[in-house]
Order: structure tokens, then sequence, then C-alpha cells
């Protein structure tokens, strides 16, 4: 899904420094919400664009804060490609949190559920029999199909997992794969 994303800078005008500069705030806006960063950049008000959202002189120091600013809004606009092509679900805080190195502990259900069938693995011949196994794996081999067909993703975070989700994934089975009744309900039971 596309969303709406843009990134400005502007200044922290009730916020000066003792030398009359002030901080260079970075704002990101993703489908209306917004999240704020700070670019750890200060300057004079007087040097300031507030139209262009960039520091306006000649000097070096101007020229060098005017190129940290495309180097961050590049950074934050790689990151939300980024984050469009693996999740397909971008947030203004997300991006925020990735720029700023904060690690969000994701949980994905191929991941999981590939974990899951390691374990049963090697828990054949001890409480857990091959064909179990087997079935669990073209579960998830379906599972695969049907995030990569219906959502163009090669993961799906847990979150994302919901009512209409299984719904779909059960209709999916029905139809593409031609699975009955009690086939689908056994695939959806290994679910």
């Amino acid at each position: 899904m596309k969303s709406t994303f843009k990134i400005l800078f502007y200044l922290k005008r009730n916020a000066p420094r003792k030398n009359g500069n002030v901080p260079i705030i970075g704002r990101i806006t993703v489908d209306g919400k917004i999240a704020q960063v700070s670019t750890k950049l200060e300057i004079h008000p007087g040097n300031w664009n507030t139209k262009s959202g960039k520091a306006v002189g000649r000097t070096a120091e101007i020229q060098q804060i005017n190129t940290l600013l495309e180097e961050i809004k590049a950074s934050i606009h790689k990151i939300y490609h980024e984050q469009q092509r693996r999740d397909g679900n971008v947030t203004a805080e997300k991006i925020k949190n990735e720029f700023l190195g904060v690690a969000e502990t994701r949980h994905n259900l191929l991941e999981l559920f590939q974990r899951h069938n390691e374990d049963v693995k090697k828990l054949i011949g001890i409480d857990k029999s091959k064909a179990t196994y087997q079935k669990y794996e073209v579960t998830r081999t379906r599972l695969t199909d049907f995030i990569k067909g219906r959502y163009n993703l090669s993961d799906i975070a847990l979150k994302e997992i919901n009512h209409l989700f299984l719904n779909d994934f059960e209709v999916y089975l029905r139809t593409t794969c031609g699975c009955n009744s009690n086939t689908t309900a056994k695939f959806m039971q290994f679910f």
C-alpha cells in the first residue's frame, strides 16, 4: 500500500542556546502521523530559510549544515523505502526508531514457523513422527506461497495476523490449493 511521506526541517525557536543558535529538528510525516527527530545541528535563525527548510549563506559552516541535512534526508528516504519493501507497513515512528538505531523486536510468522519445524524435526523418533514433521513443512510451504501471492512479502509480522488473514488463508487453501474441508481444517490446525 502506498502511503504519503514527507520530511521537512524546521527550527526549534523556543529553545535558543546561549550563543543565539537554535536546534534544527527533522519532521517525518507518514499518512498524516508525525515523528520528530533531532538532527544534532544548530544554526542562527537569521541564516535559515523556513520555506525551503535549508540554511542560507555562503560560509563553509552553512554549506556543511546543508550537506548534513541532505544526508539525513537521504538516509530517512532509504529507511522509508526499505521498510516499504520489507514490511509493507510504514509509520513515522518506525522510521524514526530505525534512524535513531532503536531496535524494534520483530517477530515474523514464517521465521517462527521455521524455528518450530526445526524443533519438531529434532523430536522425530522421540515424541513426533516423520509424517508429522512433513505435514508441518507442507503447511509452512503453503503459508509462504500464500503470503508471497497475497501480500507480495517474504514474511509477515505476527502483529499483522488477524481474523481476516486466517480467513484469507483458509480460502486460499480451498481455492488455489484445491483442498477439501477436512484437509483445510488440518492445515489450519497445523498453522
